[in-house]
């Protein structure tokens, strides 16, 4: 009785809007489902959603043609749910049937093309005369685009909370270390200038060297600085040519051993043979020193720093090893992002702003180069430049 009245409520509707211009013709259900974004569908309440009827648009949607779907002769719908999202799915429509309620969700599929899709679905259970729900009825459409549009928004958010971190980090660098060797400048020039009649030469030499450190303390802090923000702009590109290793590593080492020197450092550098690798050698250069320089800072006085060149697999490694005070775990996981916060001196008290390594991981992704570290606390560090290719 009950589907009779249906019946006939449908029939009488369809007379009353077709007596009208323009009204239900025979071909507008067939319009109206070629038209809808996306599909329309009626399936069994079984395990497997046995469809029963689906409108044309399965094709865009999933891939699939509809005779492909019905009654699971290829493929069941429920095969091209991501697997991940099956229980979330059955558990959503289960509850709403339950509640004789509508459904809503969004999940993900796999097209046939291979690609993943999410979809937005909404439908309700159809139930006989014994409230058995035997039916389930819906429409489902794509929505990836959406869901892209939020991830990339959600991303964009992110990224500006990170850029946000990134100017603290920024100003907290310049604050502090900026601080303490400027302060150190300026109190030691005129301590000397008030006491110059009284000092004797190697006084005067001592007090010098010490202004000489501060500064070339400053100039390293304000070049790392001036890199790192041109690194943010995107200014800075490779400019590659072919570059000796051995010529570029005894370049830097050249540059710090005054520097090693001073703290009775000895710097050892072993190569098997010379490589020649295509890269930008201002940014290798820049690696180089940088590894060096960190290598010295948190080496004990007296101590070895070692450099070592070897090819493996036609893959160049520099590597450049300390006895110094290591790095513990909790740091090596963000040592080379700017939101670290390890704040280390050195074994002679030199400031560091941690600036030099990331630097170094930068420039090396920019060349297609890797740098690993090994490292354990008051046991030193190793860090090793991985190169591909060479001449």
């Amino acid at each position: 009785m009950e589907k009779k009245e249906t019946s006939n409520s449908s029939n009488d509707l369809f007379d009353v809007i077709g007596s009208q211009p323009g009204g239900i013709t025979p071909e507008l259900l067939p319009n109206l489902m070629h038209n809808l974004p996306g599909m329309a569908y009626r399936c069994k309440n079984d395990s497997k959603w046995s469809m029963l009827f689906i409108s044309e648009g399965s094709v865009e949607l999933t891939g699939y043609h509809s005779f492909e779907l019905l009654h699971n002769k290829i493929i069941s719908y429920d095969d091209l749910i991501v697997e991940e999202d099956r229980h979330f799915v059955r558990e959503t429509i289960n509850t709403a049937v339950v509640k004789r309620t509508q459904f809503q969700m969004e999940y993900r599929i796999q097209h046939k093309d291979g690609s993943l899709r999410w979809v937005w679905e909404k439908g309700n259970a159809v139930y006989d005369k014994h409230h058995n729900p035997i039916f389930l009825d819906g429409f489902i459409t794509d929505v990836s685009l959406r869901r892209k549009a939020e991830e990339d928004l959600k991303q964009a958010a992110q990224n500006l909370v990170e850029l946000n971190g990134m100017k603290d980090r920024f100003f907290s660098i310049l604050a502090h270390d900026l601080q303490n060797p400027v302060y150190a400048i300026i109190s030691l020039s005129e301590f000397v200038a008030e006491n110059f009649n009284s000092f004797g030469r190697a006084e005067i030499e001592d007090a010098l060297l010490q202004v000489h450190s501060a500064a070339r303390g400053v100039y390293t802090l304000l070049e790392n600085l001036l890199d790192w923000a041109r690194l943010q702009s995107g200014q800075i590109v490779p400019q590659k040519e072919y570059v000796s290793l051995v010529k570029a590593t005894n370049y830097a080492l050249d540059h710090y051993r005054k520097a090693a020197s001073q703290k009775g450092i000895d710097l050892k550098f072993d190569f098997e043979q010379d490589l020649m690798v295509n890269c930008d050698i201002r940014l290798l250069s820049s690696i180089i020193r940088n590894l060096l320089s960190n290598a010295i800072k948190y080496s004990y006085p007296k101590s070895v720093v070692h450099v070592r060149l070897r090819f493996r697999d036609n893959e160049a490694e520099l590597c450049v090893e300390d006895n110094g005070v290591g790095i513990s775990r909790k740091h090596l996981q963000k040592l080379f992002r700017i939101d670290n916060d390890l704040r280390q001196y050195g074994t002679s008290n030199e400031s560091g702003s941690g600036l030099g390594l990331i630097l170094v991981d930068n420039y090396s992704r920019l060349m297609g180069m890797t740098i690993k570290v090994e490292s354990k606390l008051n046991h030193g560090s190793k860090f090793r430049l991985l190169i591909p290719g060479r001449i």
